[in-house]
């Protein structure tokens, strides 16, 4: 009997795969964070410039190359602004408790821009200079309260581990409802998104506004960058799913496009708790599933590799079937898993998991491997690569922390 080619590959793949995430952990611990960039990758939309629907949608908004960058990418901007907007105007979070959130996560991504706008926000919001300079000291600063330190190890477990760990869970239940303690979680994810797309498109602080005086602390140790987490995922919901013959007439309508299909996965049923959050959630989700202007094999490449990273054992079981049908081999799976170590990658391919990684990483795309990607995709779609990345760890950090399980008949996560 003749072996069979594809299995001994995968084999080989899966037996490589805890050398490739030892490798990845590895390089974390022993690099510090990239230097940001001093001029900006993708120049922002000048003012009476771009396109009508460009100059339209920036008109209503304040002269920040923030908002002039995304204009270079509006269908993603439009997409995901309603989230974002949800995070920061629309959440049940206390705003000094928002930017305390906001801050350190910034902190965290080395994300100067997101920085100094949210030290004037959290100023205006109850925070004092002395508490924005605190929070890049952390949890363990003198002066926090109990719930301040507790919102900051959130913020700290998130960006480490991609899930909020059993103590700070019951700690943030303890004073806040389940959908604040979810706009809590889903705060912290946007803004290390935003904090990815600020660092990764080199957008630069804004001349134009004089109050913008706060820089990132130089005199507090820099944060480490993240590594693979290696703690061990929920095998129970901590907010169990909500059930069809339980939905309310609201909830009904905001999934019946799924619920048409058969069935309503975890993940969505166990959002549909906050049913405020859901729907800009899902506009989010819904330009990444269908409108994102990438191959769908670069899509299905960047989703499983951040999976991966996360930990994300819900997102990785719902990606490969979509993978599979992009025109990805079971042993292309697999190496996806394994990473850039993996034999077989081409050159834009490899650009994709290096990417991945490094945003996983440090919230930031190297030089060598934007410049790689540059040769593949015009400037919308290496937005959408940090946007693919960026807002598919949000779904990891969700699911993990509420224990969204696995559906039956779906594939486990390999090990590693």
């Amino acid at each position: 009997m003749k072996p069979n080619k594809s299995f001994g590959a995968l084999r080989s793949l899966l037996l490589s795969m805890m050398l490739g995430a030892a490798t990845f952990a590895h390089g974390a611990q022993a690099e510090a964070l990239s230097p940001r960039l001093t001029e900006p990758r993708l120049a922002p939309v000048a003012p009476g410039q771009g396109n009508e629907a460009q100059r339209t949608w920036l008109a209503k908004r304040t002269d920040a190359n923030v908002y002039k960058t995304y204009a270079r990418n509006l269908d993603l901007a439009q997409a995901v602004e309603p989230f974002l907007n949800f995070a920061l105007k629309g959440s049940g979070l206390p705003p000094r408790e928002r930017e305390i959130v906001i801050l350190r996560m910034g902190w965290l991504c080395q994300a100067e821009y997101e920085w100094a706008h949210h030290a004037r926000i959290g100023k205006r919001a109850g925070l004092t200079g002395a508490d924005v300079h605190r929070i890049a000291a952390g949890p363990e600063a003198e002066g926090w309260s109990d719930f301040d330190r507790v919102l900051l190890r959130m913020v700290d477990e998130l960006r480490y581990d991609a899930m909020v760990s059993e103590a700070t869970w019951r700690a943030l239940r303890a004073r806040y409802s389940d959908a604040q303690a979810i706009d809590a979680v889903a705060t912290a994810g946007q803004y290390q998104f935003i904090s990815m797309f600020l660092n990764s498109l080199g957008v630069q602080l804004d001349s134009g506004i004089p109050d913008l005086v706060d820089r990132l602390p130089r005199d507090v140790a820099a944060p480490e960058p993240a590594t693979r987490p290696a703690s061990p995922r929920l095998t129970r919901p901590r907010l169990e799913p909500v059930a069809a013959p339980a939905m309310t007439p609201e909830q009904r309508d905001l999934v019946q496009a799924q619920l048409q299909k058969g069935v309503l996965p975890n993940f969505d049923a166990t959002l549909l708790n906050h049913q405020k959050l859901y729907g800009p959630y899902k506009t989010a989700d819904g330009y990444i599933q269908h409108a994102v202007l990438l191959p769908p094999k670069t899509r299905e490449i960047l989703l499983l590799r951040t999976a991966w990273n996360t930990r994300d054992a819900y997102g990785w079981a719902h990606h490969v079937g979509p993978a599979k049908a992009a025109g990805l081999t079971d042993v292309d799976v697999a190496r996806v898993a394994a990473g850039p170590s993996a034999s077989g990658w081409n050159e834009d391919q490899l650009a994709l998991l290096r990417a991945a990684d490094e945003l996983q990483r440090e919230a930031f795309i190297s030089d060598a491997t934007w410049r790689t990607l540059a040769k593949y995709y015009d400037s919308k779609q290496l937005v959408d690569i940090v946007n693919v990345v960026g807002n598919f760890a949000i779904n990891g950090q969700i699911a993990n922390t509420l224990g969204v399980q696995v559906e039956a008949g779906y594939p486990a996560m390999p090990k590693g």
